[in-house]
């Protein structure tokens, strides 16, 4: 069982990733969205209040905050599309209520504001992935999917 969630998971972040190179290659006429190189980013996540980095096209490139308990974590995006509405395949992990260890990772999908369709301000961010929850002491990974929901500003 827990191959087949470990396969799962990383089957979904391969495909995402070629889902979103083979999108970029096709579609030539994209449209390049320069938002905020730095937002802060709130909502139902694994990293629920933190610091997003963007590159200099708007892509994020790393999130980094605080988690459940009181823990940190760090999630690296992997972009390779200079759109806002893409889907950014990517890894995290951290602490879960101070010392408990998890890893995972995920797709995220960014939506502009409805009164800011550049993204300028503010954008929403939905998506889902898969985390392994250690039981420390047991040094059992649960695996956990989840899905997120969290608006990123200036």
């Amino acid at each position: 069982m827990k191959k087949a969630l470990i396969t799962g998971a990383i089957t979904l972040i391969a495909m995402s990733a070629l889902y979103t190179t083979c999108y970029a290659a096709e579609n030539e006429t994209q449209t390049t969205i320069n938002l905020p190189g730095n937002q802060w980013r709130v909502g139902l996540d694994t990293i629920f209040a933190g610091r997003l980095e963007r590159d200099g096209n708007g892509a994020p490139k790393y999130l980094y905050g605080v988690t459940a308990g009181l823990g940190f974590g760090f999630r690296y995006y992997f972009t390779v599309n200079d759109e806002l509405q893409a889907v950014h395949p990517y890894l995290e992990g951290g602490t879960a209520t101070i010392i408990y260890p998890y890893f995972g990772g995920g797709i995220e999908y960014d939506l502009p504001n409805g009164d800011d369709p550049t993204g300028e301000n503010g954008a929403f961010s939905i998506g889902g992935g898969v985390y392994f929850f250690s039981k420390f002491f047991g040094a059992d990974f649960i695996p956990f999917p989840v899905i997120t929901v969290s608006y990123s500003f200036k």
